[in-house]
């Protein structure tokens, strides 16, 4: 009897261990499941909004290092870096004479 009551309670406790680091795994995908599917809008947004975007996500991994694990990781600073460089050129098609462009 006194041996059922000493193995239910070390079951008890072990199961206090192992299912918070569940819960916990669970929200870290989630988490990072949400920043890539935010990443992939980031060429529609403002460069202002991809830093903040940036900061949210590097906040979050100092936080929790073992997110540079997650699958999604690698392709969210992809996301992120190829939204970071934007170049537009404008050219004027309407020429009201010559141009010279020294360099």
């Amino acid at each position: 009897m006194i041996m059922k009551k000493t193995f239910y309670i070390l079951i008890m406790c072990m199961g206090g261990f192992i299912l918070p680091s569940c819960e916990n795994a669970a929200d870290d995908y989630s988490i990072m499941e949400d920043y890539y599917i935010e990443s992939v809008q980031l060429p529609t947004v403002s460069l202002d909004s991809v830093k903040s975007f940036s900061n949210k996500v590097d906040g979050y991994v100092t936080v929790n290092p073992q997110a540079k694990e997650h699958r999604r990781y690698s392709q969210i600073t992809d996301n992120i870096k190829a939204a970071s460089i934007r170049m537009t050129i404008d050219v004027d098609t309407i020429w009201d004479g010559e141009r010279h462009i020294n360099f």
